[in-house]
């Protein structure tokens, strides 16, 4: 197989591009050699695809291709698409799906100074043709599920929908990272394949894909009522999970651009509460939303839903371990884990209250230090894990390619940052205050501003706040945005005049989880014992 330095760009070349270096580039690529293992694995793909035998189609798309990726493509790119294009001629969907897999892996394994803008444009014209090829097959009612084009496993479907929003945060970043350099030689001819081509990853582009997928598939309405209803969410699984993955979709380019109620407002419909919900099915999505979200509640102030849904997540995941270590959804989803505890410690730091004892565990563990200096109220730690552990937003629009000399290139993620710190330089102080309190059922002003080692006018204040901002909207069921206001501190009080009479509100476990947690240890330790003796 010959040595290549940049990708195929895909089917969508000028007439002109032939005499083109990309041209060359181009026909160089064709004279490619496919390896017999590449070969056998694309002929079994193709047989599976036509036959729309999903449960084959998932054996190949899970086990062949990312084995053969670990065995031999690392970290080089697969066989061009016009080398697979000319051994494998007029299969229009079946050469979509392998420049979707082609693009994927370019993305995840190889370097980011090696993907081309020829990648990012061909990346985005082959999403375009294969959602409006289900677009148009969705809109025509008349047509019977097994007509569709396109049949595949809900394993597929969540990673091309997750990789084409992937695709869209990194172009926005490149587009950022050149403007950064734009008065370097190299940066600034790059930047101009950006500003001609301004409908290439567009923003409303790819919500408007996102949203038609989920109009098309029914899916809210299927979610909302599951028996009375008509459309192809009722009648086919793959397109209600491709309806349903388009939902957590929006839910993440909303959380990406800053907009946390519309984006639990997506989501409003979801089977949250459902005993089996549907995105069970993909330990990806389940970790999408609950991340997705539980960020959401916490920059819209909800510590307390914020806490409950990165613990429901994290104690489900240490039980579980349902993800293929071979996919390249495998690190991400650590990766994901990991911010997760770090979110949940930042909430913890701005509206202490028990958790489960093996998240504990787990943050004392791993994270006693930064644990402590949260409780201090350090500036600077709630920044550091805020930029660890937030999604990396994007600005909306392209900026002013005429005049770059303002640009920000970190504008969108210091939109966020600033009002978080603001609201924990608010808060920075309860927790002290609060656990001097604890102390007591009634205790002067002027003492306990001397404990705070504060100013007594400047205590009030402070009470004050704490009243305001431990009032928070807590969901209790139904969709995220749903509850009522409740006070959420583990300490309640009131002001007379010069004192301040509190009311500890400590909350105990019930019975059985005590009990059932301890049958678990033992259970446990009798298992080792067994093991131990055998």
């Amino acid at each position: 197989m010959a040595n290549r330095d940049e990708s195929d760009d895909g089917s969508h070349s000028s007439d002109d591009e032939s005499s083109s270096p990309k041209g060359a580039q181009a026909r160089r690529e064709i004279k490619e050699t496919i390896p017999d293992a590449v070969d056998s694995f694309l002929g079994k793909l193709l047989d599976a695809l036509k036959k729309r035998n999903i449960k084959e189609i998932h054996k190949r798309y899970e086990e062949d291709f990312n084995t053969i990726t670990n065995n031999h493509y690392r970290t080089k790119k697969w066989p061009s698409a016009a080398a697979v294009e000319k051994d494998f001629p007029g299969e229009e969907l079946f050469l979509i799906m392998y420049k979707e897999l082609y693009y994927r892996h370019l993305y995840s394994r190889i370097q980011l100074k090696d993907i081309m803008w020829s990648d990012r444009k061909g990346s985005w014209d082959n999403y375009c043709r294969l959602f409006d090829l289900i677009i148009e097959d969705l809109n025509d009612d008349s047509k019977d599920p097994v007509e569709l084009s396109v049949a595949l496993p809900p394993q597929w479907l969540w990673d091309v929908l997750d990789e084409f929003v992937y695709h869209y945060q990194k172009y926005c970043y490149e587009r950022s990272r050149l403007i950064k350099k734009h008065k370097t030689d190299k940066a600034s001819q790059e930047i101009k394949h950006f500003e001609e081509n301004p409908k290439v990853w567009q923003t409303t582009r790819v919500l408007d894909y996102l949203h038609q997928l989920v109009r098309y598939t029914k899916i809210e309405e299927y979610l909302a009522d599951k028996k009375g209803g008509t459309g192809y969410s009722y009648s086919d699984e793959g397109i209600r999970y491709l309806g349903y993955f388009a939902i957590m979709q929006l839910l993440r380019m909303h959380s990406l651009l800053g907009d946390y109620h519309l984006a639990l407002q997506t989501v409003q419909h979801i089977d949250i509460d459902e005993e089996v919900p549907l995105f069970y099915t993909i330990p990806a999505c389940h970790v999408t939303l609950y991340y997705y979200m539980g960020f959401a509640y916490l920059m819209m102030r909800r510590y307390t839903d914020a806490i409950r849904t990165f613990s429901d997540i994290l104690v489900f995941l240490s039980k579980t371990s349902g993800v293929n270590s071979l996919s390249y959804q495998y690190e991400a989803m650590r990766k994901k884990q990991d911010q997760m505890y770090t979110l949940l410690m930042i909430a913890l730091g701005l509206s202490p209250r028990p958790i489960d004892e093996s998240l504990e565990k787990q943050i004392s563990e791993k994270s006693v230090e930064q644990q402590a200096r949260l409780q201090r109220g350090e500036d600077l730690v709630y920044q550091t894990l805020f930029e660890a552990a937030a999604p990396k937003f994007v600005s909306p629009t392209p900026p002013d390619f005429e005049d770059l000399s303002d640009f920000a290139h970190d504008e969108a993620h210091q939109q966020q940052l600033q009002p978080f710190l603001q609201e924990m330089r608010q808060q920075q102080l309860l927790p002290r205050i609060g656990s001097y309190m604890k102390l007591y059922t009634a205790i002067k002003m002027s003492k306990l501003a001397q404990l705070c080692d504060m100013e007594p006018s400047a205590l009030r204040d402070q009470l004050m706040c704490v009243m305001h901002k431990t009032s928070q909207k807590v969901r209790s069921k139904g969709a995220p945005l749903d509850g009522g206001m409740q006070l959420c501190s583990e300490v309640e009080f009131y002001l007379d005049g010069d004192m301040v009479h509190i009311n500890s509100q400590r909350s105990e476990r019930e019975h059985a989880d005590v009990f059932l947690e301890q049958i678990l240890k033992f259970q446990d330790l009798l298992r080792k014992m067994g093991k131990a003796s055998a």
